[in-house]
Formats: C-alpha cells, sequence, structure tokens
C-alpha cells in the first residue's frame, strides 16, 4: 500500500527557491503563486494554482491546472488537465521560473513490473530505450525519433496537432516547421517500430488534424 511507501520528494535545481529539497506530503501536492500552496512560488509568471501531483495508486502523476505559462516534463510541455505518469528524475519546468527533479528511487520496481504487463510500446526514458512486445530496440533511436514517440505515448487515444509535435520536435523554430519535415520524422518513427513487431501499427495520421499512439492491447 501506499502509506507503506516514503513519499517522493522534489529537488529544485533552478530558478526561485534554487537548492531546496521538499518530501511531498499526502497524496497530493499543489504547486503555485498562492502562499497557501504546498510549493509555493513567488512569481507573477506562475499561476495561484499552477500544477498539482497526484497519488495514483501506486503511481505518481502530474496535471497542469490549466495555467497560462504551462508545465514542461523532461522539456515537453504537457496538456492542461491531463494526468502525466512521473518517474524516478524527472524534470519537471513550471513556467520559466522554476525547474525540479521528481525523486522517487522506489519508482524503478514499479516501472519494472509494469514494463512486463505492458503488451506493446514500453519507454524507459530515464535510459532513452524503447522496448516492444518485450524486445528493446536496437539501435536505440535518434534523439529526434525518441522524443516524437514520448510526445505521442504521453497522449495516448489523443491526437497530436503538429503545432505540438513541432513545438517538442524543433522548439523556439524560426518561421515555423514545414509539414513535409514533422511527415519525415513520422515516417522514420513508424519504420522503426515495424522493425520490431511489424503485425501492428502503433502510429496513426488523422488526416487534416495529426497523430496519433495507438498501444497493442494484448
Amino acid at each position: 500500500m501506499q502509506s507503506e511507501r516514503e513519499n517522493p520528494k522534489l529537488s529544485i535545481v533552478s530558478g526561485l527557491r534554487e537548492g531546496e529539497q521538499l518530501q511531498i506530503q499526502g497524496s497530493a501536492c499543489i504547486i503555485g503563486r498562492d502562499p497557501s500552496a504546498d510549493v509555493a512560488l513567488d512569481s507573477p509568471f506562475v499561476s495561484r494554482q499552477h500544477a498539482e501531483i497526484r497519488c495514483e495508486g501506486v503511481y505518481w502523476t502530474i496535471v497542469d491546472l490549466f495555467s497560462k505559462n504551462g508545465v514542461f516534463r523532461n522539456k515537453a510541455r504537457i496538456e492542461p488537465g491531463e494526468p502525466v505518469l512521473l518517474h524516478n528524475n524527472d524534470e519537471i519546468q513550471i513556467g520559466s521560473v522554476c525547474v525540479f527533479k521528481f525523486l522517487d528511487p522506489e519508482d524503478t520496481l514499479l516501472e519494472s513490473d509494469l514494463q512486463m504487463r505492458t503488451p506493446g510500446v514500453w519507454l524507459d526514458e530515464l535510459n532513452r530505450e524503447v522496448y516492444v512486445h518485450h524486445q528493446r530496440l536496437d539501435p536505440p533511436l535518434s534523439q529526434q525519433q525518441f522524443d516524437l514517440l514520448a510526445t505521442l505515448f504521453h497522449h495516448q487515444r489523443e491526437v497530436v496537432t503538429n503545432e505540438m509535435i513541432a513545438e517538442a520536435l524543433w522548439p523556439g523554430a524560426v518561421g515555423g516547421v514545414e509539414n513535409a519535415a514533422i511527415d519525415n520524422a513520422f515516417s522514420r518513427l513508424r519504420s522503426r517500430l515495424a522493425e520490431q513487431y511489424p503485425g501492428h501499427e502503433y502510429l496513426e495520421t488523422v488526416r487534416g488534424v495529426g497523430r496519433r499512439f495507438v498501444q497493442r492491447e494484448g
């Protein structure tokens, strides 16, 4: 049960309150500008209730509480209102104000258990490795391919727009990103996943809207 485990810690590595290490108390932790927040960040660029870290059974998630300046997990902006699974050593950025590490060493055992029970694609984000049908993808994905897969993987069953993909792969690109570049990146990733398990298409194109990751069931 969760009460038998030590709650994770947040280690602030840059920005406001740099150098502090805070242990999450209870099953939820609010991060925001409000002085009553569990992690209070006194900045006009932080929303009053900016983000929440929650215990979901034996796992922990982070949710962007529809903040103005966003929440980033491992440099990728997360979708407001959608819980995103956290892993040990994940980097969380609150707008442009604060960056901290999520520290939960016991998560390693939970990840291994979840990986063995996941029939399709599984991401080991700490080591930037991908498993398809319990087999490690070798050679590993390029950095860009891994970042694209992670963006799609964390929005399972949702359509990810070309704008979201461009921001994840080419943040701050001057003049925007051509759709052809996104098409090429998507095609190369699809081919790499098919090398390991050609019997299932994990990546779908939703014409005129964007792309989607579809996990293999069983």
